[in-house]
């Protein structure tokens, strides 16, 4: 047998201590979680769970034998060990690379220009293996920049092949002033080797590790001075749990924003699931300075798991969109709901009734929210349904990227006491359904008894003919153009309407948009009339409203 070559010593030495480690692979990111024969074949296999699992082709399972788990399913495969698997490389030498190699191509660090003369700059490079010195220029002028990193405060080393600290010291000596870091996408895998590039940036406030995969912690890592100064944490795409971030938490002490977008986290991961009692009522603890949390895009599906974070003192923004959830409660024996709670983005969930809308009024500090894309809105007319929200929260002045103001906050309260009577319910009944009623009641008005007992009486209501202003308008706000009263039934469609005002003004009914006058209690109330195929009863126009004309 011949003698052993310096690059079968490197790769042996490198699967000793690869196993569980990040590599890149043709710009592809994976983890190795198996390092060994995969018989009948000869020679060490890896076994790899790609973060695309796209690349993968089973689960760690090899002729029915188990080799390695994968955390998603058939994102796996064997790769034999090459030159072409890139293992990383220290922080220090990515800025280097990143930040010098981006200047010779023109894009300045900050910092003054300085010169030196021509032998100043001279050096000598030796090339390795052999006895070869050749004279260079430039050292000094990479030297000069390698001093200006320290001036670096925003750093972005993305996709940068990072996996260690390097040696100790460097990274303080080389850019300790750093305060915004982005080491997403690298080949970090455990929060040791974090908390060695962190704890030399004394500075840092902002950290985003997002698509990077971390060893699972078994107890909690003691990291004292590490992450002191750190407000904003981002570990979006990891596939890291809920239970691991609790075990992190006392590294944290300042921490106000936490990103934990697109990981599959459950809240309820270690609990019963027919034991809700024990899961609202053991709350999350700690995270006393946290006011933002992201939690979109995970697979939360109860709203119990949400009650655990009501507890948290500086809690202002929420987001929980695109996940389960069917339906928001919060029981009154647990106190004030969320006190601080200031925004909250439920978008894209299950909830499938008006009650969980009712409940947010709980939610006292609740001044903007975003609901879009929820089965409950998926049989309501879009205009109607905003302004039933707004009057069924009080405190909103935001909803779904809109500002309400104050007068739209009393034209939607009105309106939506008009809906809490259009069902013919006793009050008794209305109260129960609609648990601001007596309090707009008091605000607005009782809404007249005559008017609900004729909407009791008989459906002849929608029969009657109507007596209604018809008024064509440039704007809203100008006067008429041409105003005039017609009898029309209350069962006529929006379409039929349109097709009788071309003839009256001469506007073809693609070029019209309509909107009703709605009197009430003495006030009055604009609603957009945008659905063709609705009937006037459905606006609940009466006698002596009026409907506007304007033409686009």
């Amino acid at each position: 047998m011949g003698p052993t070559s310096n690059n079968d010593n490197k790769d042996a030495i490198v699967l000793e201590n690869i196993l569980n480690k990040r590599i890149q692979f043709e710009n592809q990111l994976a983890t190795v979680r198996y390092v060994g024969p995969v018989p009948p074949t000869k020679g060490e296999w890896l076994g790899l769970e790609w973060d695309n699992i796209s690349r993968g082709k089973h689960d760690g399972v090899h002729e029915g034998v188990r080799y390695f788990t994968c955390s998603v399913p058939n994102s796996g495969s064997f790769i034999r060990y090459s030159s072409k698997i890139n293992t990383g490389r220290s922080f220090v030498a990515a800025v280097i690379e990143r930040y010098i190699g981006e200047e010779e191509n023109g894009t300045n660090l900050q910092g003054s220009e300085e010169t030196s003369d021509e032998q100043k700059d001279l050096d000598v490079l030796h090339w390795a293996g052999t006895k070869l010195e050749v004279e260079a220029l430039g050292w000094e002028k990479i030297r000069r920049k390698q001093r200006q990193l320290d001036r670096l405060n925003e750093v972005g080393l993305s996709f940068e092949q990072i996996s260690s600290a390097g040696k100790p010291g460097e990274i303080k000596a080389t850019c300790p002033n750093i305060i915004d870091l982005n080491l997403s996408k690298n080949l970090l895998s455990d929060w040791d080797t974090i908390a060695s590039i962190c704890e030399q940036l004394q500075k840092l406030e902002v950290l985003r590790l997002n698509y990077n995969r971390f060893q699972v912690l078994e107890t909690s890592p003691r990291l004292p001075n590490t992450f002191t100064n750190l407000k904003s944490l981002s570990l979006n795409y990891t596939r890291i749990s809920w239970k691991q971030i609790e075990l992190l938490e006392p590294n944290f002490p300042s921490l106000e924003n936490l990103q934990l977008g697109f990981n599959n986290i459950k809240l309820s991961e270690d609990f019963n699931e027919n034991n809700k009692d024990t899961l609202k009522n053991d709350k999350i603890k700690g995270f006393s300075k946290l006011k933002i949390i992201n939690l979109e895009s995970n697979i939360i599906s109860n709203f119990d798991e949400i009650i655990r974070f009501s507890d948290l003192p500086s809690l202002e923004i929420l987001f929980v969109m695109n996940n389960a959830i069917d339906r928001i409660y919060y029981p009154s024996e647990n106190g004030d709901a969320f006190p601080k709670l200031r925004y909250l983005n439920i978008s894209e969930n299950k909830i499938g009734d008006w009650k969980s809308i009712d409940e947010l009024n709980k939610f006292l500090s609740l001044r903007e929210l975003k609901i879009k894309k929820n089965p409950f809105l998926e049989s309501e007319k879009l205009d109607e349904a905003h302004v039933s929200i707004i009057g069924r929260i009080k405190g909103l002045t935001m909803l779904n990227g809109s500002i309400v103001s104050s007068g739209d906050r009393v034209d939607a309260e009105r309106f939506y006491l008009k809906l809490c009577v259009k069902g013919m319910e006793p009050p008794e009944e209305i109260g129960k359904n609609h648990p601001r009623f007596k309090e707009l009641c008091e605000i607005h008005g009782t809404p007249i008894a005559d008017e609900i007992s004729q909407k009791a009486s008989s459906s002849i209501l929608k029969d009657r003919l109507l007596a209604i202003t018809i008024s064509h308008r440039t704007r809203l706000e100008e006067e008429p153009i041409k105003k005039l009263t017609k009898k029309l039934l209350g069962t006529m469609e929006i379409r039929s309407l349109k097709n009788l005002l071309q003839k009256l003004f001469q506007i073809p009914p693609s070029q019209q948009k309509l909107h009703a006058i709605i009197k009430f209690q003495n006030e009055q109330s604009k609603l957009e009339m945008d659905d063709d195929l609705r009937q006037l009863s459905y606006y609940d126009i009466s006698s002596g409203d009026e409907i506007i004309v304007l033409s686009n």
